[in-house]
């Protein structure tokens, strides 16, 4: 098992080289940061059925939510407790989800960064068998918003090992995510985002399915820094 794990990750941080040329590249990313929602999972139903159930619990209408902020806090207390009771019958990733981020912590320490609790993500994370992939977790819990939770990230991994912040790259599927890690000078992919979405990033990929370290690299625009003549 050990020597299995040690050949992949030699063979994620092995050389490249162009064809035809004596160029070589050695792909290393210092950390991947991820949001898990609507990069490895779609949760957007789950959610609105939490919110309307805790809705309809409450005896309410969403714009009943302005006027009053504790009746606020009680139905966002309800569907959070909705969702994760919903998310307990299981939870399907999205595809190829599960084996791009097994690969990936092979060869980058890999974090989550989300605007979900804590409980909601590692009890997704649990489900999921991913848990022990994630080096860290940055959550709504942190009560950290845009490039501030990035930051934290950045921070807690930078305890363990230095960290370079243009070989860091996040994955997000919004305009929010995608300028909130731009700002704390990483590189930012959209994923399955429309064009207007992925123009906010770095680069863009439909889905983290079949996607290789050395093609994150790439994409990234890391992969041309690395390069050697």
């Amino acid at each position: 098992m050990g020597q299995e794990s040690g050949k992949a990750r030699d063979n994620a941080r092995a050389p490249w080289r162009a064809p035809g040329t004596a160029a070589y590249l050695f792909v290393m990313l210092d950390a991947v940061l991820l949001e898990w929602e609507g990069v490895l999972a779609d949760t957007s139903v789950a959610r609105r059925e939490a919110l309307l159930r805790a809705l309809a619990d409450e005896g309410v209408q969403y714009e009943d939510l302005e006027a009053d902020p504790a009746l606020a806090d009680l139905v966002a207390l309800r569907a959070t407790r909705a969702f994760a009771e919903r998310i307990g019958k299981g939870l399907v990733l999205l595809p190829g989800a599960r084996e791009f981020v097994e690969r990936v912590q092979l060869a980058s320490r890999v974090c989550i960064v989300t605007s979900a609790t804590r409980a909601e993500t590692e009890f997704v994370l649990r489900l999921a068998g991913l848990d022990a992939a994630m080096s860290t977790v940055v959550s709504r819990d942190d009560m950290l918003e845009g490039a501030a939770a990035y930051e934290r990230a950045i921070g807690q991994l930078a305890r363990v090992r230095r960290i370079r912040r243009d070989h860091v790259i996040a994955l997000a599927a919004t305009s929010p995510a995608l300028h909130a890690a731009r700002a704390t000078g990483v590189r930012a992919i959209a994923i399955g985002a429309p064009a207007h979405v992925a123009l906010d990033a770095d680069g863009a990929i439909a889905t983290v399915g079949g996607v290789t370290i050395a093609e994150l690299a790439r994409i990234g625009g890391i992969a041309s820094m690395e390069h050697r003549g």
